[in-house]
């Protein structure tokens, strides 16, 4: 009774208004449930030390789990995250192994241990999972508005036309891409199958989704517009009056795929082009999602009528 006393109130089995008889009686309601009512009194001490170094363990794992669920909440991500998700994981089981040792030599006592093992490596594996792909979906958003801010401050600055747009902006993309999987480095958990391999392929194709529709973005739009005006008001001398046609067609070819290959080409013939790209994305999920859970058109044309006036 000292022995279960003692245990029930250091354990997840404790009632909350702390009542030793309370206790006890979840105890022993506990032991009679699992079979064990008629092991002899060390087994006992054994189950309930088995429950002990779970609870204590688990509230240690946990605090620290809840400080990592805070930070991702917020948009951020972790230093080092899958190392110390690895550490921790190893040193709470570790730990209750040590402390439970005595369970593995008893027959009617190590399954019951093997259990409570497999229940606390199972209640940390699954939040690291989730703040794993928090994190993933925190640093994919980041990357993406920083490619996009990039873009919008080099969007006066690069050659006209749209596949120069395109080729000038390649090494801003190869950038954004490889600055992420550096980033994905430290967030990798290997000993849970969560490595980088699926996140920057999805990040790939979405820099390039985000690349092709840049130009036709509200932003992108604004600026524009905003250096017309600009262009407009300036004096200009009389002679300087012209009228000019172009026209461009933008395609996209999208096959089956998850964004393994991708690819540019255009011509331009006086005001006119056109650009070609490839990407074979069409089964990535991301992709999916954003023309509302179908499958993006095989092929998608974008022509453009460009009348330029001056008087």
């Amino acid at each position: 009774m000292e022995m279960a006393t003692a245990a029930a109130s250091r354990s997840h089995l404790a009632s909350s208004n702390g009542s030793v008889t309370g206790a006890l009686t979840e105890v022993y309601s506990h032991i009679t449930g699992s079979g064990h009512a008629a092991d002899p009194p060390i087994v006992t001490e054994v189950l309930l030390g088995c429950d002990d170094a779970y609870a204590r363990h688990y509230r240690t794992a946990r605090a620290k789990l809840a400080a990592w669920k805070s930070r991702t909440a917020r948009g951020l991500t972790v230093d080092r995250f899958g190392r110390m998700a690895q550490d921790l994981l190893k040193r709470t089981v570790d730990q209750y192994d040590r402390d439970t040792m005595v369970a593995a030599g008893l027959p009617n006592a190590a399954p019951y241990r093997l259990e409570m093992r497999s229940k606390l490596i199972g209640r940390i594996e699954k939040p690291v999972k989730e703040i794993f792909e928090a994190q993933v979906a925190n640093l994919q958003r980041r990357t993406l508005k920083r490619f996009e801010s990039s873009l919008l401050r080099r969007l006066g600055k690069s050659p006209e036309g749209t596949e120069n747009f395109y080729n000038s902006n390649a090494d801003a993309l190869r950038s954004a891409a490889l600055a992420f999987e550096v980033a994905m480095d430290d967030l990798e958990v290997p000993s849970l199958s969560l490595t980088k391999a699926i996140p920057v392929q999805e990040i790939s194709g979405k820099l390039n989704s985000a690349l092709v529709d840049f130009p036709d973005t509200p932003a992108a739009r604004m600026r524009q517009l905003s250096e017309v005006k600009a262009a407009a008001s300036r004096e200009k001398k009389p002679t300087q009056r012209s009228i000019d046609f172009g026209l461009d067609f933008v395609g996209m070819i999208r096959p089956d795929g998850y964004g393994s290959l991708q690819g540019f080409a255009g011509y331009q013939m006086g005001g006119n082009q056109v650009i070609v790209g490839v990407c074979n994305d069409a089964d990535s999920p991301e992709v999916i999602s954003q023309f509302g859970g179908v499958r993006p058109p095989f092929i998608r044309v974008q022509p453009k009528l460009k009348l330029d006036i001056e008087l």
